[in-house]
């Protein structure tokens, strides 16, 4: 008799509470930041519940995909994400409940589960803050459902790199060329540079080493591939202590798909020219360390 009169307590104490207030039922709150990898995104979970006798824990995405909030045209399909209970795996998807947790213990009162949620086979993305609305329900054995939203989100941080395939630009002045005043002697190798970026960019050229000799050095872009969206076409006079910009872009990285890497990088020509035609210049190799800065646009 006694046990009867205690569930009906538990029973009418349940009726009685409004349904707006259901998140005080459960409440998930991510513990620290989300670590990214190089191929995931894993986060701690804690929820809080109350139990009314035997409890169900279920989550569910709200869409089908984890957008990135800067650019709503990069979306991660929702089941790429897990949730990680008590070394059991479970993918979550926007089609349904997925239960991934049963509480063995018949009682009532406040209860708490750790879980993790990771986020698998992302590749390189652009960067962002990537975000998505997942929903937890506590399903309670006297049949009432208890819900509440935890918004998942992450940050992508920029990522820039830069090579160089040909080194500093070597001008070599021949005999013949100190007696042409009037010339351009062009460099003997071009400068190819290779670039990444998961942002939209910006390559600058600066000329702090620029020695000045009594000469005119100039550069001018000669071939560009990939994501290359603008560059200087003219032959430019480089100037020392000047930052020149030399090209920009979109993202090298596209989507999140096996092979979305697009290689992307441009040609540069230098050329030397006599500043002083009332004098001849010196035979030899005139090179420059040259900087070159990728920057966000």
């Amino acid at each position: 008799m006694k046990n009867i009169i205690i569930t009906v307590i538990i029973f009418v104490f349940v009726i009685a509470c409004p349904k707006v207030n259901a998140n005080q039922y459960i409440k998930a709150e991510m513990t620290g930041f989300p670590v990214v990898n190089e191929n995931s995104v894993c986060a701690n979970i804690n929820l809080t519940y109350m139990q009314f006798g035997l409890s169900r824990l279920s989550v569910m995405a709200a869409e089908g995909f984890i957008v990135n909030n800067e650019d709503i045209n990069v979306k991660i399909p929702v089941t790429n994400l897990y949730l990680l209970c008590d070394g059991q795996e479970f993918q979550i998807s926007n089609n349904g409940w997925q239960r991934f947790y049963v509480d063995p213990l018949d009682i009532t009162g406040s209860a708490q589960k750790n879980v993790n949620l990771r986020l698998e086979n992302i590749g390189e993305l652009p960067a962002g803050t990537y975000s998505l609305l997942l929903r937890f329900l506590n399903r309670t054995a006297i049949s009432l459902d208890y819900e509440c939203d935890f918004l998942f989100t992450f940050v992508i941080d920029e990522k820039h790199s830069l090579t160089s395939f040909s080194g500093d630009p070597s001008i070599v002045l021949s005999e013949k060329d100190i007696f042409n005043k009037n010339g351009y002697v062009r460099n003997q190798n071009d400068v190819r540079i290779d670039l990444s970026s998961n942002t939209k960019w910006k390559l600058w050229l600066g000329t702090e080493n620029l020695e000045d000799e009594n000469c005119e050095y100039y550069f001018q872009v000669k071939n560009v591939s990939g994501k290359v969206s603008d560059y200087e076409q003219n032959n430019i006079q480089l100037l020392p202590n000047h930052r020149y910009l030399l090209a920009s872009g979109e993202p090298t990285i596209e989507g999140i798909e096996a092979g979305n890497k697009v290689p992307s990088n441009i040609t540069i020509e230098y050329s030397f020219k006599n500043a002083d035609t009332d004098n001849f210049i010196k035979e030899g190799i005139r090179q420059n360390h040259f900087t070159y800065i990728l920057e966000r646009e």
